[in-house]
């Protein structure tokens, strides 16, 4: 605490969000890491230009509360637990508006995955096939770390589980993802 009695000026990295310079030069379809500074989870995004990422999300809950809606999903039987928890919406929100716990560091990861970028404009078709449209919220099978992987890879991928390996396609996730974009493209035809 400083003499003004403000604990913000002596521990400013547990109180206020870290955004790190990289994400002022991001630029579209790069990954946007919100990583929490205890839990050692992320939420991930994909940068869609003018501040804003798309992420697979509730803007309003933040990382603890996502993952304990996941916990929720994995104790509480289906038949109860559609009651008890929404399905998540995919939405872009300003990076500096997504409700993160103090502490959270904010930057433009491309290097964690070890995979080759998908052509920009298949990313573009990726965020306008699912801005909007609701899913069910899984920490081990769909999260925002898989959600924005297949944007930027064409792979529904997610390091951050444990037991689970690295950089390894998450290959239901992948193929339901591919399937809604094959259904997409039909019916614009």
């Amino acid at each position: 605490m400083d003499l003004l009695g403000n604990w913000n000026s002596i521990f400013p990295q547990m109180t206020q969000r870290q955004i790190d310079q990289s994400v002022s030069t991001a630029e579209f379809g790069d990954l946007i890491e919100f990583a929490h500074p205890w839990s050692g989870l992320s939420l991930w995004g994909v940068y869609v230009g003018e501040g804003h990422v798309i992420h697979f999300g509730v803007g309003d809950e933040n990382m603890t509360q996502r993952a304990c809606r996941s916990l929720l999903q994995q104790i509480v039987p289906k038949s109860n637990g559609d009651r008890v928890l929404r399905k998540t919406r995919i939405c872009t929100q300003r990076i500096t508006e997504i409700k993160v716990s103090p502490g959270t560091r904010i930057r433009v990861n491309n290097n964690k995955h070890n995979l080759v970028p998908s052509p920009q404009e298949r990313m573009i078709n990726c965020c306008q096939t699912f801005l909007l449209q609701e899913f069910k919220y899984d920490l081990m099978n769909f999260n925002s770390e898989h959600f924005a992987t297949f944007v930027r890879y064409g792979n529904a991928v997610c390091n951050q589980i444990p037991f689970k390996k690295k950089n390894g396609t998450h290959v239901d996730t992948t193929q339901t993802l591919q399937m809604i974009m094959q259904q997409r493209l039909e019916t614009e035809i």
